[in-house]
């Protein structure tokens, strides 16, 4: 497997933990999406092998991680519709349900733990949410829980009350440059920088973007913030083209937007965002930035903050969301 590029001190102290079996049996990893946080557990059991698996055994053992068949491991994350193919909006209670079959199966492996990897804790609803803490609140000897979470304060306060928590901090440009190599991922440095900016350090949520058309896109939504006309030929174009995205895509681009308008309130209020950004495209924000009023920025923002939930929970029409946005001011 690639090597653990950043995280070294939280690795050591999970690591040392899980070998000494001294580790809390649920623990909360948190941090931003994208930000390596599987990759992460994965490393972590990858270790655990290596010390604690006989040696004629360690490759056995690391092929079927790699694979996601390793029978300790389960993995809990949204399913598929088998009917329209695409993905559910929650981790379900039958899922929770399922792991008491996992719990009482014999291991074919002696004395290894078994693993629960729920990816991400965030998708879980009110039911699976108080169906995975009668769970938690009664342990399983050798067994550990690894919740997964990009917003961890929207998780159940009794269950994050039962998990050791850990935070994974945004990386750096280094780090977050060294890890898209790693994975034989090559940008010209602009698109780089404007990678970096846009996705707080998160190289997975970089891979959501074309790299061929982001920084177009970029230069459109920002310009397309200051034009007072809804129906301008750009604001159309955008119209139309996030109608047809898929929920998870449409999200993405919601938050590129989000970022951008909070872009614009710091030059507004005054921050030197030379300091926090090192795109040319980002830093070119605040030679727009008279061309928008800080209301106009708070009430689009706003329009984002207080809708977006229902346009994805309601299935809305999206073409009129937008519009809606655009017309905001």
């Amino acid at each position: 497997m690639k090597a653990l590029i950043g995280f070294e001190k939280e690795f050591k102290i999970i690591s040392n933990n899980l070998i000494k079996e001294k580790l809390n049996n649920s623990v909360l990893i948190s941090g931003n999406k994208g930000i390596g946080k599987y990759f992460f557990i994965t490393k972590i059991i990858e270790e655990y092998i290596n010390l604690k698996v006989n040696s004629d055994q360690i490759d056995h053992h690391l092929t079927l991680l790699n694979n996601n068949s390793h029978p300790n491991i389960k993995i809990l994350k949204k399913k598929i519709e088998d009917k329209t193919g695409k993905v559910k909006n929650n981790i379900s209670i039958d899922q929770i349900r399922e792991l008491n079959n996992f719990f009482i199966e014999t291991s074919v492996i002696e004395n290894f733990p078994k693993f629960i990897i729920i990816d991400s804790a965030d998708d879980l609803n009110v039911s699976s949410s108080n169906a995975l803490l009668k769970i938690l609140e009664e342990p399983k000897k050798n067994t550990y829980f690894f919740l997964l979470s990009h917003n961890p304060s929207s998780l159940l306060l009794t269950i994050k009350s039962r998990c050791l928590k850990l935070h994974l901090s945004s990386h750096n440009f280094n780090n977050f440059e060294n890890i898209l190599i790693s994975n034989n991922l090559s940008y010209d440095d602009e698109i780089l920088k404007l990678l970096f900016d846009i996705t707080n350090g998160s190289p997975g949520l970089s891979l959501e973007y074309n790299i061929d058309t982001i920084k177009g896109q970029f230069d459109e939504l920002k310009n397309s913030l200051i034009d007072s006309g809804v129906f301008s030929d750009t604001n159309n174009y955008l119209i139309d083209t996030f109608a047809n995205f898929e929920n998870e895509k449409l999200n993405i681009y919601l938050s590129l937007i989000k970022f951008i308008l909070v872009v614009f309130k710091k030059v507004k209020l005054g921050i030197n965002i030379k300091d926090i950004y090192l795109s040319k495209s980002v830093l070119d924000i605040e030679n727009l930035s008279n061309e928008i009023s800080l209301e106009i920025i708070d009430n689009k923002f706003d329009y984002l903050i207080n809708n977006e939930n229902d346009l994805f929970t309601f299935n809305l029409d999206k073409k009129f969301f937008m519009i809606n946005f655009f017309a905001t001011r």
